[in-house]
């Protein structure tokens, strides 16, 4: 029992526990450091600290030379020279005897009888209770030592557990929250964005109205004004004017001198001409009025055209304001 490695004697609180990995790593690093050691003391050394040669000038080489105080020869390869012996035949040396000492003195002896001394099972009773007692006094506090590493090592994995539920708990609630903030700037920037759709509708809108307001009084002026300035005419009169009055006029001037035979002429001309002129003035009127139809007809189709566009727009906008909303 006392020699038995397994057993470990003294206070076992402050032992350390060498692992194999650990025994390992302890080699390695007392390895390493003594392999240092030696590495500095050879750099140390008095022939390592001697100045190296300085590097040839420009345009030289260095040559290796000896500088020992005996020369030796160099050669490519190392001189070999053969030689023998002979040695004559001798016995073996026989084997040396065994050194007794001298005896001296004088020898002397005794008899003990059983129970003089002391008696064996008396004796050892003592030390063996005090071995034994010591020996489960130990195993107990190992055992109470073990037991209690073990309850540190199960209060361990519970507290282990708690702070990964913590951290898992942890965790959820910033993903929560930061994907709260995500749909919150979502959300915002598709509200920003729906105002901004929403006033460039309206400004849209607004824009439409104000060019077909515009450009229906600009089509208006600009009409009377062409109409004004003479650009829209009567064919059938201003062809009266400038072909037939004209023609008219001459043929009475080359007429003049005949007056007694261009007199009925003239009458007839005239009457024909009145005859003429109020048909055309006729075919004028009826082309006046038929044109101002026609423009009162495109003046009315233009505002139910208009009116059905702004009552399209509104609808669409009023539509795209729904959806959105």
């Amino acid at each position: 029992m006392m020699n038995d490695p397994r057993i470990v004697r003294g206070n076992t609180h402050s032992a350390k526990v060498m692992t194999q990995s650990l025994k390992s790593e302890q080699e390695y690093t007392q390895k390493s450091h003594s392999q240092s050691m030696k590495r500095d003391r050879r750099r140390n050394t008095p022939g390592n600290n001697r100045a190296g040669t300085p590097p040839p000038v420009d345009g030289r080489v260095h040559m290796d030379i000896q500088t020992e105080n005996f020369l030796e020869e160099l050669t490519d390869k190392a001189i070999e020279i053969d030689q023998e012996t002979q040695t004559q035949a001798f016995m073996d040396r026989p084997a040396s005897p065994l050194f007794i000492a001298t005896k001296t003195g004088k020898d002397t002896s005794t008899q003990i009888d059983n129970g003089d001394l002391f008696d064996f099972d008396l004796e050892v009773e003592p030390l063996l209770e005090v071995l034994v007692g010591k020996t489960i006094h130990v195993s107990m506090l190992e055992l109470m030592q073990e037991e209690e590493l073990e309850a540190i090592r199960r209060e361990q994995e519970q507290f282990e557990d708690v702070r990964n539920i913590e951290l898992a708990e942890v965790q959820r609630l910033e993903a929560e929250a930061r994907r709260k903030s995500q749909e919150k700037d979502r959300r915002v920037a598709q509200e920003t964005q729906r105002k901004k759709d929403r006033l460039e509708l309206e400004e849209k809108i607004a824009a439409r109205a104000y060019s077909n307001q515009y450009l229906s009084t600009l089509h208006e002026g600009v009409m009377n004004d062409l109409f004004d300035e003479g650009y829209f005419y009567d064919p059938v009169r201003k062809e009266v004017e400038e072909v037939f009055m004209v023609d008219l006029i001459s043929g009475l001037r080359a007429s003049v001198d005949s007056y007694n035979v261009a007199t009925n002429l003239v009458e007839e001309v005239l009457v024909e001409a009145g005859v003429m002129v109020k048909s055309f003035m006729a075919r004028g009127e009826k082309a006046r009025a038929q044109q101002r139809a026609a423009d009162a007809k495109a003046e009315e189709e233009a505002a139910a055209k208009k009116k059905a566009e702004e009552e399209a727009a509104a609808a669409a906008a009023l539509a795209a304001a729904e959806e959105e909303e």
